[in-house]
């Protein structure tokens, strides 16, 4: 039934091509960093002929820079927030939520939605790259992963028993708990569905500022 509705989604109404939207990057792929760490951000879409300009958004309002590549050097606790990108031919990115901690230890990952199927990788990351040991990785409270040394775990394969809130701790002089991060886990044919709606929406509804 379900694909039955995909399907009939697929189809094209009204001649109609969809713009393309543009995607960001990160580098390194972590959306949490510590404070006066560098990050990278790449945003990725269709260009006019002769223009490479990029327009970047954080929390709405625009950025100066229009280059393709923003990059943050020595984050801030301003940096935080809710960025987007959109270059002359596309539609403007999905947000990526950037957020700027001042702690001892911080659990890092790549977004915080998923799909299922798709990998989830966690690092627990220490302030100013201090090394930690004897580390430990909870979902919703409960340890599921040891490691005396390695820093990075990588869950290969996500299903929804993967939802929850995720945190670590490892220890140095002392053991160190990191904050919760939330992650959400998509079922694929939801995910599907929304990505096709999404796709069908009016050209004339979908925000383009450039």
């Amino acid at each position: 039934m379900w694909l039955l509705i995909i399907l009939l989604l697929c189809v094209p109404t009204g001649g109609q091509m969809d713009q393309a939207k543009a995607v960001i990057t990160l580098q390194p792929p972590w959306v949490s960093v510590f404070q006066e760490e560098n990050v990278t951000l790449q945003c990725e879409g269709p260009h006019l002929p002769g223009d490479s300009s990029t327009q970047w958004f954080l929390n709405g309002t625009a950025i100066e820079t229009l280059t393709p590549r923003y990059r943050i050097a020595a984050a801030g606790i301003n940096d935080s927030g809710e960025y987007r990108c959109q270059t002359g031919l596309s539609v403007p990115s999905d947000p990526v939520q950037l957020e700027v901690h001042k702690d001892w230890l911080l659990l890092q990952v790549s977004s915080g939605v998923f799909t299922e199927g798709e990998p989830l990788a966690l690092r627990c990351h220490g302030w100013r790259n201090k090394l930690m040991y004897n580390i430990l990785f909870y979902q919703n409270g409960k340890t599921f992963k040891f490691s005396p040394r390695n820093s990075e775990f990588t869950i290969l394969k996500t299903n929804l028993s993967h939802n929850g809130i995720y945190h670590c701790s490892g220890m140095r002089v002392h053991r160190y708990t990191s904050a919760g991060v939330s992650i959400t886990i998509k079922e694929a044919w939801l995910a599907a569905l929304l990505l096709l709606l999404h796709g069908k929406q009016d050209p004339d509804e979908q925000e383009h500022v450039l």
